[in-house]
């Protein structure tokens, strides 16, 4: 009798992994980031920081040198989305 219910517990927790995992699946990709800069400081991003924080705002790709200038971000998003896209126009 345990066995079953340890059984149905790993099958339920399969299911709901994998209704997880679909449901990301039918999002879009988001645009990727063009800038190998801080979105936020300017600073070069990578190199003996670490790998840069990466979050999605609005479809966009967005890559800062920590989780505390997401918050940064946060505060005037508009902002930072012009700057993007004045780089963007730059790099063409």
């Amino acid at each position: 009798m345990k066995n079953i219910k340890y059984l149905l517990a790993i099958i339920m927790a399969v299911a709901i992994v994998a209704v997880s995992l679909s449901s990301r699946a039918d999002e879009p990709k988001p645009k990727p980031y063009p800038l190998d800069t801080c979105l936020v400081c300017d600073m070069k991003l990578g190199g003996s920081m670490g790998g840069p924080y990466v979050f999605v705002y609005k479809g966009q790709e967005i890559k800062v040198c920590n989780k505390s200038e997401e918050a940064d971000f946060d505060k005037s998003p508009d902002k930072y989305l012009k700057k993007l896209a004045d780089a963007e126009a730059k790099l063409k």
